[in-house]
């Protein structure tokens, strides 16, 4: 009888979940499914469970909104997704393939913008995570199951800029959350003098309450 070649077999949906059946050495098997690991963990594997993982959480029935790729203007950044419900929660993703360099923008960006941010990373980055971010971030981790731990929960910021808010609405929101706050600013008004206006005639709690709601009745696309 000839030689059986090696066979690997690979559950196509979910590459963690392969079925292996080989004659050669446990070692190169466990290299293979390794390299197999490492090529699949990058942004785009972990995004899809997180949004089915944060939808099952927060269902759209229960007031809650998921918004990808949310841009805040000043400063200038870009969060993976934002929850929008009674708070603003932004989940930045790190995967495999990643570095943490960039979160010395991002940190001050969205420190000013949410009230509750969580880094989505893997067991890869969690040491240098802890000692980079702020206290207040939580951290949840990717496993290769597709499943999530929250190794450390978010939470409550207590330094949001309503400023920095406010200017990632567009001018008709702003005047949406004029009129929502009893505010007259006529919509030909410049952003910086619509901004300005809402500050310092709406209290800040109430004024982050308006701005959420209005960006709730957002559109996917428009995040």
């Amino acid at each position: 009888m000839g030689r059986r070649r090696d066979r690997l077999r690979i559950d196509e949906a979910n590459p963690f979940t392969g079925v292996l059946s080989v004659s050669s050495s446990v070692a190169n098997t466990l290299n293979l499914m390794t390299e197999i690991s490492t090529a699949a963990i990058n942004d785009a594997f972990i995004r899809a469970p997180l949004l089915q993982w944060l939808r099952a959480l927060h269902p759209d029935s229960l007031d809650a909104r998921l918004l990808e790729e949310f841009k805040m203007p000043r400063p200038s950044a870009r969060i993976d997704v934002a929850l929008v419900n009674g708070e603003m929660t932004g989940f930045e993703i790190k995967s495999d393939r990643d570095t943490l360099t960039r979160l010395s923008l991002q940190i001050p960006a969205f420190s000013k913008f949410f009230d509750r941010v969580s880094l989505v990373t893997t067991t890869k980055h969690v040491a240098e995570a802890r000692v980079k971010i702020p206290r207040w971030w939580g951290i949840i981790i990717f496993r290769e199951d597709g499943s999530f731990d929250v190794t450390r929960a978010s939470k409550r910021n207590a330094k949001i800029d309503a400023a920095s808010l406010l200017f990632a609405l567009s001018k008709a929101e702003l005047v949406s959350v004029a009129r929502a706050a009893g505010v007259s600013i006529p919509s030909a008004s410049k952003k910086d003098a619509m901004v300005e206006t809402l500050a310092l005639s709406v209290q800040q709690p109430l004024l982050c309450k308006f701005a959420r709601e209005v960006i709730k009745l957002r559109s996917p696309s428009a995040s």
